[in-house]
């Protein structure tokens, strides 16, 4: 057993070694010594590791002072506890450890509890040690559950606990109706979820049977253990198979339970009718729409506030609450009550029908062309 100190690079790295061969009897045409394993470890001013390397075999060059191994495993501490290990097909050791270069597929995995940890996967990884710096730019992607992060460089800064995704970054949500949003920057905080998105963002949210839909905003942020994500108004999204619009200030991704929901004013069109309100809720799972405050629909002929209205965009049912006033251009025709229900069309046109409620009804009708002109005087609304 050999035991090295590689005191060059100020880290104060031990290496143990198992060498197999001794050294050549010409030390100028000597092959680079071969040993059965190498361990690297590095320790912070009180004890504490900081992190760990080995390899079952290495090969080492004096003069040159590199050490090529295979089959790497290392594993990164945070206060002196175990939060990732690593592992790479190939790796490089430079300047006695000052850089190390993993190739072939290189995974790091976090390590906490729960079956869906966080793993970052790349075919190239730049790590420096003293740096606390690992630089990934082959490939480079990070999976969580049914999250994946993927960009062309990635810098997993671990004195921070932060990833910086740049070059294209792409998060995507799989299942059913995948979700895809690219970015130009993601800065990731892994330990707490923190996720902060630069714009502009631009995503498209995959529908079976239809076009997809289309959604851009400025920016974003997220939370990837919550599973949230706040879009940063303006956030418009487009359903061209419902030729449908939304415009608003500010929005909020649940993919926990499928909404898509905010409680800032907004403004939507579907086909002919355009609606707004004071907030909203899509419900992707029941297929429902709803503005709980200040809702105001207009289409050709006919507009409609109520306090509440409920849309179910896979039925057609619509259903309008509290203090519903429709009024119509024909006739002057005004409708009060407090629940009015109906049907939307493809074209998005809503046919308003009875509801089971006290309605009352007011509209003028036209005079007759033969009256007085006693009988011609203006005439009094009729109540229904």
């Amino acid at each position: 057993m050999i035991r090295l100190s590689w005191p060059a690079a100020g880290l104060g790295l031990t290496l143990l070694l198992a060498s197999c061969t001794g050294p050549p009897e010409e030390p100028e045409a000597a092959p680079p010594f071969v040993f059965r394993s190498l361990n690297l470890r590095q320790q912070d001013g009180d004890g504490r590791t900081l992190w760990e390397l080995s390899s079952p075999e290495t090969r080492y060059d004096l003069s040159r002072r590199v050490a090529q191994a295979r089959d790497l495993r290392g594993v990164l501490y945070s206060q002196g506890k175990p939060l990732y290990r690593f592992t790479a097909a190939n790796g490089v050791v430079l300047n006695d450890g000052e850089v190390v270069q993993l190739e072939g597929p290189t995974r790091v995995q976090r390590l906490e509890e729960g079956d869906k940890p966080l793993v970052i996967t790349a075919l190239r990884v730049r790590w420096y040690p003293a740096r606390k710096l690992m630089e990934l730019d082959r490939a480079p992607v990070a999976t969580q559950d049914d999250l994946r992060l993927t960009s062309q460089r990635v810098r997993f800064l671990i004195g921070d606990d932060r990833l910086e995704l740049q070059g294209e970054p792409t998060l995507v949500r799989s299942g059913d109706e995948p979700l895809r949003l690219e970015l130009s920057r993601v800065d990731w905080w892994p330990g707490s979820g923190a996720l902060q998105g630069r714009g502009p963002v631009r995503g498209q949210r995959a529908v079976p049977d239809r076009p997809a839909q289309r959604l851009t905003a400025p920016s974003l942020t997220a939370n990837t253990r919550n599973r949230t994500i706040d879009l940063r108004g303006p956030v418009r999204v487009v359903d061209p198979g419902q030729n449908g619009e939304l415009l608003a200030r500010g929005a909020r991704i649940d993919l926990e339970r499928r909404l898509l929901t905010s409680d800032q004013p907004f403004e939507g069109r579907l086909g002919e009718a355009s609606l707004r309100g004071s907030g909203f809720q899509l419900n992707f799972a029941t297929t429902t729409a709803v503005v709980p405050s200040g809702c105001r629909l207009n289409q050709p002929g006919d507009s409609l506030q109520a306090q509440r209205c409920q849309w179910n965009w896979d039925t057609g049912a619509v259903e309008a609450s509290g203090g519903v006033t429709l009024r119509r251009e024909e006739n002057d025709q005004v409708t009060r009550a407090e629940r009015l229900t109906g049907t939307a069309s493809k074209n998005g046109f809503v046919q308003f029908g009875g509801s089971g409620a006290r309605v009352r009804t007011q509209l003028r009708l036209p005079e007759a062309p033969d009256r007085s002109r006693r009988d011609r005087a203006a005439p009094a609304p009729i109540g229904l």
